[in-house]
Protein backbone atom coordinates (compact mmCIF):
# COMPACT_ATOMS: atom_id res chain seq x y z
CA UNK A 1 0.00 0.00 0.00
CA UNK A 2 1.33 3.51 -0.87
CA UNK A 3 0.35 6.84 0.38
CA UNK A 4 -0.95 9.28 -2.31
CA UNK A 5 -0.75 13.12 -2.22
CA UNK A 6 -0.37 16.15 -4.77
CA UNK A 7 3.09 18.01 -4.98
CA UNK A 8 1.92 21.29 -3.72
CA UNK A 9 4.90 22.76 -6.31
CA UNK A 10 3.67 21.18 -9.71
CA UNK A 11 0.51 19.51 -8.51
CA UNK A 12 1.11 16.09 -10.14
CA UNK A 13 0.09 12.97 -7.98
CA UNK A 14 2.80 11.33 -5.77
CA UNK A 15 2.54 7.73 -4.69
CA UNK A 16 5.20 7.51 -2.01
CA UNK A 17 5.75 3.95 0.71
CA UNK A 18 3.88 3.78 3.78
CA UNK A 19 7.09 4.25 5.82
CA UNK A 20 7.56 7.61 4.15
CA UNK A 21 4.57 8.49 5.97
CA UNK A 22 5.16 11.69 8.62
CA UNK A 23 8.78 12.55 6.93
CA UNK A 24 9.70 14.71 3.90
CA UNK A 25 10.44 13.97 -0.02
CA UNK A 26 11.64 14.94 -3.26
CA UNK A 27 8.73 14.93 -5.79
CA UNK A 28 9.98 13.03 -8.72
CA UNK A 29 8.57 15.62 -11.12
CA UNK A 30 9.76 19.57 -9.94
CA UNK A 31 12.39 18.05 -7.59
CA UNK A 32 10.70 20.23 -4.35
CA UNK A 33 10.46 18.92 -1.21
CA UNK A 34 7.44 17.34 -0.25
CA UNK A 35 5.74 16.67 3.12
CA UNK A 36 4.65 13.26 2.84
CA UNK A 37 1.54 12.66 5.12
CA UNK A 38 1.17 9.57 7.55
CA UNK A 39 -1.11 6.87 6.25
CA UNK A 40 -5.03 7.41 6.54
CA UNK A 41 -6.28 6.27 9.98
CA UNK A 42 -2.43 6.26 11.58
CA UNK A 43 -2.85 9.99 12.52
CA UNK A 44 -3.80 10.49 15.90
CA UNK A 45 -4.88 13.73 17.45
CA UNK A 46 -4.61 13.65 21.69
CA UNK A 47 -7.58 15.93 23.06
CA UNK A 48 -7.05 17.56 26.55
CA UNK A 49 -9.60 16.01 29.07
CA UNK A 50 -11.97 18.07 30.02
CA UNK A 51 -11.90 20.21 32.89
CA UNK A 52 -15.15 20.24 34.76
CA UNK A 53 -14.33 23.96 36.86
CA UNK A 54 -13.32 25.60 33.33
CA UNK A 55 -16.60 24.10 31.71
CA UNK A 56 -18.38 25.31 34.92
CA UNK A 57 -17.20 28.99 34.71
CA UNK A 58 -17.62 29.40 31.16
CA UNK A 59 -21.78 28.87 31.70
CA UNK A 60 -21.82 31.14 34.17
CA UNK A 61 -19.67 33.81 32.76
CA UNK A 62 -22.23 33.02 29.45
CA UNK A 63 -24.82 33.21 31.80
CA UNK A 64 -23.97 36.58 33.29
CA UNK A 65 -23.36 38.41 29.92
CA UNK A 66 -26.69 37.20 28.25
CA UNK A 67 -28.20 38.63 31.40
CA UNK A 68 -26.51 41.78 31.17
CA UNK A 69 -26.93 42.14 27.50
CA UNK A 70 -30.87 41.43 27.88
CA UNK A 71 -31.23 44.10 30.91
CA UNK A 72 -29.64 46.57 28.91
CA UNK A 73 -31.60 45.85 25.34
CA UNK A 74 -34.64 46.21 27.27
CA UNK A 75 -33.85 49.79 27.81
CA UNK A 76 -33.30 49.52 31.49
CA UNK A 77 -30.05 49.86 33.45
CA UNK A 78 -28.01 47.02 34.68
CA UNK A 79 -28.86 45.92 38.43
CA UNK A 80 -25.57 44.55 38.21
CA UNK A 81 -22.39 45.88 36.64
CA UNK A 82 -20.54 42.90 34.70
CA UNK A 83 -17.24 42.18 36.91
CA UNK A 84 -14.70 44.23 36.48
CA UNK A 85 -11.32 42.27 34.15
CA UNK A 86 -9.77 45.82 35.03
CA UNK A 87 -6.56 45.06 37.24
CA UNK A 88 -5.38 47.13 40.11
CA UNK A 89 -2.13 49.70 39.13
CA UNK A 90 0.73 48.92 39.73
CA UNK A 91 4.30 49.38 39.66
CA UNK A 92 5.18 50.01 35.92
CA UNK A 93 8.83 48.65 36.63
CA UNK A 94 7.39 45.15 37.72
CA UNK A 95 4.87 44.92 35.17
CA UNK A 96 7.21 45.60 32.62
CA UNK A 97 9.81 42.88 33.75
CA UNK A 98 6.70 40.88 34.44
CA UNK A 99 5.72 41.16 31.07
CA UNK A 100 8.67 40.38 29.27
CA UNK A 101 9.12 36.93 31.26
CA UNK A 102 5.91 35.65 30.44
CA UNK A 103 6.10 36.33 26.73
CA UNK A 104 9.36 34.29 26.73
CA UNK A 105 7.65 31.54 28.55
CA UNK A 106 4.69 32.00 26.77
CA UNK A 107 2.14 32.80 29.17
CA UNK A 108 0.19 34.90 27.02
CA UNK A 109 -2.66 35.64 29.66
CA UNK A 110 -0.17 36.89 32.09
CA UNK A 111 1.25 38.73 29.77
CA UNK A 112 -2.06 40.23 28.75
CA UNK A 113 -2.58 40.48 32.65
CA UNK A 114 0.33 42.75 32.74
CA UNK A 115 -0.85 44.75 30.25
CA UNK A 116 -3.91 45.40 32.04
CA UNK A 117 -2.38 46.18 35.46
CA UNK A 118 -0.32 48.91 33.28
CA UNK A 119 -3.52 50.52 31.45
CA UNK A 120 -5.10 50.68 35.15
CA UNK A 121 -2.29 53.14 36.08
CA UNK A 122 -3.10 55.58 33.39
CA UNK A 123 -1.64 57.93 31.12
CA UNK A 124 1.48 58.02 33.68
CA UNK A 125 2.08 54.43 33.64
CA UNK A 126 1.89 54.03 29.89
CA UNK A 127 4.40 57.36 29.78
CA UNK A 128 6.86 55.85 32.28
CA UNK A 129 7.22 52.57 30.06
CA UNK A 130 7.58 54.90 27.14
CA UNK A 131 10.05 56.69 28.86
CA UNK A 132 12.55 53.39 29.69
CA UNK A 133 12.02 52.68 26.44
CA UNK A 134 13.52 55.91 24.93
CA UNK A 135 16.24 55.94 27.40
CA UNK A 136 17.30 52.08 26.50
CA UNK A 137 16.99 51.68 30.25
CA UNK A 138 15.15 48.16 29.94
CA UNK A 139 15.51 45.27 32.38
CA UNK A 140 18.47 42.63 31.81
CA UNK A 141 16.80 39.77 32.35
CA UNK A 142 18.49 36.59 32.70
CA UNK A 143 18.28 34.29 30.24
CA UNK A 144 16.59 36.37 27.74
CA UNK A 145 19.04 37.84 24.77
CA UNK A 146 18.19 41.72 24.64
CA UNK A 147 17.35 41.73 20.92
CA UNK A 148 14.05 39.60 22.53
CA UNK A 149 13.70 42.23 25.17
CA UNK A 150 13.58 44.94 23.03
CA UNK A 151 11.14 43.04 20.75
CA UNK A 152 8.63 42.37 23.43
CA UNK A 153 8.81 45.35 24.70
CA UNK A 154 7.99 46.90 21.07
CA UNK A 155 4.82 44.63 21.54
CA UNK A 156 3.75 45.98 24.77
CA UNK A 157 3.80 49.59 23.16
CA UNK A 158 1.21 48.64 20.69
CA UNK A 159 -0.61 47.01 23.25
CA UNK A 160 -0.42 50.24 25.09
CA UNK A 161 -1.39 52.50 22.38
Amino acid sequence: MSIELHCPRCQQLVKAPDDAGGKRGRCPYCKSSVYIPLPPGEEEIRIAPIDQEDEQREKELRRESAAYVASIAHGGTPKEEPPSTAEEPADPDVEIESFIRAMHESRLDDAEAAVSRIRAGGKQARNHVKTRVSKHDLPALEGIPEPLINAFVKDLLNRLG
